[in-house]
């Protein structure tokens, strides 16, 4: 996956940012995960991160929430996760798993894009 810098860049592109907003609302919503705070975020990683973090934080007080099913959802696997986590130093598990769910989102995103963007040229 990127390196911060690049994907604090990525995220302060407007048109990138509004496309990556709409997949992670998406994601959140395929998995009726409450993500109306989606909708007020802005192009900032440090408060994208924090808000998934709460939100994640809040949902786990739930009796059902279930965040390998989100994961899975998101395409992120047990086996990235746990080896993620080792990797990282993150105390804070959420603070993980929030920084997954950015990096694979966001690579959906350039991923769809880049196609699009190749098949409308050649």
């Amino acid at each position: 996956m990127e390196n911060l810098p690049d994907i604090r860049l990525q995220l302060s592109r407007k048109d990138l940012f509004e496309t990556f907003r709409k997949q992670l609302g998406k994601e959140f919503d395929q998995n009726n995960f409450p993500g109306a705070f989606v909708e007020t975020l802005d192009p900032n990683y440090d408060r994208i991160h924090q808000a998934i973090v709460d939100a994640l934080a809040r949902q786990s007080k739930q009796s059902d929430f279930n965040l390998a099913q989100l994961l899975y959802r998101i395409d992120i696997s047990e086996a990235q996760m746990a080896e993620y986590i080792v990797h990282s130093n993150r105390d804070d598990h959420f603070d993980a798993v929030a920084e997954l769910i950015i990096k694979r989102v966001l690579q959906k995103v350039v991923v769809r894009q880049y196609y699009k963007n190749k098949d409308g040229n050649g």
